[in-house]
């Protein structure tokens, strides 16, 4: 018996044993790697860590808010024939440039001259006759109040002179008439633009009404935009609009806010804004599809840093800031404004000639060493959301 306890007490006692071994060799393997983790981290701390800077500068900014829509002509008006008869010649070339009077059409006016020149005839007689008839009525009114003729002659006088009076205005209006569809034989241009292509050919009969061409005036041009009801208050007559289009994605075309919808859509909350383009050099078409860039306010002497400086995090943003003598980068809690494509403005936590890191700052802490490899130039900022502006004047 003393035998088998023994026996039962060796087994039990290995296990045990080797479990305490394997525990002790854990904590030593545990405290030679938080050993060799703090080695590693003081030697990464203490290793420079390379960086691009970027200054801190102070520029203007402008307020903005974007909309889409279509150009639009100023005007556009449809040339309609206002007389009946046949189209002798066109005046101009199709989808060209025309000046306001402008000779467009000219529309046979042989008979309309006839009519005119025979009102003209009948009104010239008719002022005769009734020049005939006042001296003849002021003879027998002189007459009468002599009692020398009878009363009935004195109103027959009276209700002729009346009637040929009568004519006479009568002629004078049909003489209007006759010398406006004189006139309207011309077809002539509205306004300065552009041209259609003609609608009909020369030899063509046409009749009141008919469409001959499609002027368009397009310097300026029209847009009109929605822009979210938030800004209502903010948007002023005047304010200048720069419009781009993709034939010309590297311009920018300058315009000016003319109208603003008194009421917001209640499906959108939007409300319409409209915007009268310069297009001098007729560069912009009347249909093109465009976005627009309503500058509300310009703010000034605003510190912007890179876009690719801040840090996101659950407070807000970090820039890591490299001091005057360029040996380490403290981080900086900042309150960031107004974005523009490559800037933000920095509300808070920076002042313009600060040097902020653009590269490398996904690996510094706060006290970092760092080496400087390149810095932007001071004027890295300057233009960075105004593209070439085409404008009148």
């Amino acid at each position: 018996m003393p035998s088998e306890k023994k026996s039962m007490i060796s087994r039990l006692i290995t296990p045990i044993l080797l479990l305490v071994m394997i525990l002790i060799i854990t904590v030593i393997i545990a405290r030679r790697g938080d050993e060799a983790k703090e080695n590693n981290d003081q030697q990464r701390a203490a290793r420079p860590i390379s960086v691009e800077l970027a200054p801190v500068v102070a520029t203007t900014l402008q307020d903005t808010v974007f909309g889409v829509g279509t150009l639009d002509p100023m005007q556009t008006v449809q040339i309609k024939t206002e007389v009946n008869g046949k189209i002798m010649a066109a005046n101009f070339e199709e989808g060209g440039f025309v000046e306001k009077n402008q000779v467009l059409f000219e529309i046979e006016d042989e008979k309309i001259t006839k009519h005119y020149e025979a009102r003209k005839a009948a009104l010239e007689s008719a002022r005769i006759r009734l020049e005939n008839l006042r001296r003849n009525y002021e003879r027998i009114s002189t007459l009468r109040e002599r009692n020398l003729v009878s009363e009935d002659q004195f109103d027959n006088a009276k209700t002729e002179l009346e009637a040929v009076t009568s004519d006479l205005q009568r002629l004078e209006v049909e003489l209007s008439l006759a010398e406006r569809e004189v006139r309207d034989t011309i077809v002539r241009a509205p306004f300065d633009g552009y041209i259609s292509r003609q609608l009909v050919d020369p030899g063509t009969f046409v009749t009141v009404g008919t469409p001959l061409a499609v002027v368009y005036e397009i310097d300026p041009l029209q847009i009109s935009f929605f822009i979210a009801e938030r800004y209502a208050g903010r948007v002023e007559r005047g304010q200048d609009v720069f419009v781009h289009i993709a034939s010309y994605p590297e311009k920018s075309f300058k315009g000016n806010v003319d109208f603003i919808s008194p009421v917001i859509d209640q499906g959108t909350r939007k409300f319409r804004v409209r915007a009268n383009i310069d297009n001098p050099e007729n560069m912009l078409m009347p249909g093109a599809f465009a976005s627009a860039r309503l500058v509300m306010a310009l703010r000034e002497d605003r510190p912007v840093v890179p876009e690719e400086s801040l840090v996101t995090t659950r407070e807000g943003y970090i820039v890591y800031v490299v001091d005057p003598g360029g040996d380490t980068a403290s981080m900086r809690s900042v309150k960031t404004g107004l974005r523009e494509p490559g800037r933000v403005e920095i509300m808070e936590g920076l002042s313009a000639g600060e040097q902020v890191v653009v590269y490398g700052h996904m690996q510094l802490d706060d006290g970092s060493p760092v080496n400087i490899v390149s810095t932007w130039e001071k004027d890295w900022a300057a233009d960075s959301v105004n593209m070439p502006m085409v404008q009148g004047g």
